[in-house]
């Protein structure tokens, strides 16, 4: 089965697109949001897929101790 997570960096911030459902949101520490369809089309085509690792380095989740 194929993962249907993608991972993608625009504009300083990273997101996580969820291909069952058609979706894309922005990853954070302090802020983690739905995006709006315009700029979900902008992710899509212009941002730069990358692998989780990076996605979680550029949103900063990658700093975060599990208790």
């Amino acid at each position: 089965m194929q993962n249907p997570f993608k991972f993608y960096i625009y504009e300083e911030a990273a997101y996580i697109y969820d291909s069952n459902q058609k979706r894309i949101f922005k990853m954070g520490v302090d802020e983690s949001a739905d995006v709006d369809g315009e700029i979900e089309a902008l992710i899509l085509e212009s941002g730069e897929e990358v692998d989780k690792e990076k996605a979680w380095e550029v949103s900063g989740l990658d700093k975060l101790n599990p208790v």
